[in-house]
């Protein structure tokens, strides 16, 4: 199987993972295979049912996921066309081995708040490393002029700085239960936090709409100062994502942190982390390739 298509798959199944594991934690059924790890409920293969099927498929899940990032980093190892991802693919392969200890730990260690989302974090880093092999797995040398300066580029790390942050503090405030310390629109005494959770809620929602205002902005500056179409076209399909989280948010919050409306939220932020962190791959990937274009066209006439 190709790199190529080999990392496409692996980034799908990291996402099903990522939004199922949100399943798991809404549905309370992360301890559904009891304090133990690797067995489940001290066997092998539990009865699979309740929230023993529910944890149990999640890391069946995880275990296929283990085995094809595996596969992944040999191929790349094997392959002479794709060394220069070489570095990824180790980091990839340590990441897993973090994620493999933080799953175990947070088992058991009884799902503490600041492990579960450490273990969100790694996987969000894990996906973008795996959107960066795609990504790079393929490319070709051009000389094409393309507009993508160095600015923009840290625009994108900018945001994707704050997206890990804005999705650590919902994954924290998820596994605290502090998601009700305050309605849509204001806490219990107004608009003011005064208790911590209420703080740590406002803190997030804060740093959401900083999030949301900035996507905002690069997608009307991505149209305004015409950028290159395929950028615009992932710009505008993150402010699409933004303003779809916003809704389920305020939904999240009135449904009483509904399992469906909450694991929805945790899909779209996902997807978002997703689409910012492969327009970024691909604003550095095309000054890459030029460069890389333009290297090989100055050896040859030299």
């Amino acid at each position: 199987m190709k790199i190529k298509r080999l990392a496409f798959l692996t980034i799908i199944l990291t996402y099903i993972l990522i939004v199922f594991g949100g399943y798991v934690a809404s549905s309370e059924s992360g301890m559904g295979c009891g304090p133990e790890w690797p067995l489940c409920n001290g066997l092998m293969i539990p009865v699979l049912e309740g929230d023993t099927l529910i944890e149990f498929a999640h890391r069946i899940i995880g275990a296929i996921l283990g085995i094809m990032t595996a596969v992944l980093y040999f191929n790349i190892q094997k392959s002479n066309q794709v060394r220069d991802l070489d570095k990824a693919s180790k980091v990839l392969m340590l990441l897993l081995i973090i994620q493999i200890l933080l799953g175990a730990a947070v088992v058991w260690l009884d799902l503490p708040a600041i492990i579960v989302s450490v273990h969100l974090m790694v996987a969000m880093v894990f996906l973008a490393l795996l959107i960066l092999i795609w990504r790079r797995a393929d490319e070709q040398p051009s000389r094409a002029k393309i507009k993508i300066d160095q600015s923009i580029q840290n625009q994108f790390k900018v945001v994707l700085i704050l997206l890990l942050l804005t999705l650590f503090l919902g994954a924290y405030i998820k596994h605290r239960s502090f998601g009700l310390a305050c309605s849509w629109f204001e806490c219990t005494n107004g608009f003011m936090p005064v208790s911590f959770p209420e703080m740590i809620q406002t803190g997030h929602r804060l740093l959401a709409g900083v999030l949301a205002f900035y996507i905002f902005i690069l997608t009307y500056l991505s149209l305004k100062n015409r950028w290159e179409v395929r950028l615009q076209n992932r710009l505008i399909a993150a402010s699409l994502l933004v303003l779809g989280q916003i809704i389920i948010g305020i939904l999240t919050i009135i449904s009483y942190i509904e399992i469906s409306w909450a694991v929805l939220h945790l899909a779209f932020g996902t997807a978002l982390f997703a689409i910012i962190c492969e327009a970024g791959v691909f604003a550095s990937s095309s000054s890459r390739i030029k460069r890389l274009g333009e290297k090989r066209s100055n050896h040859y006439y030299g």
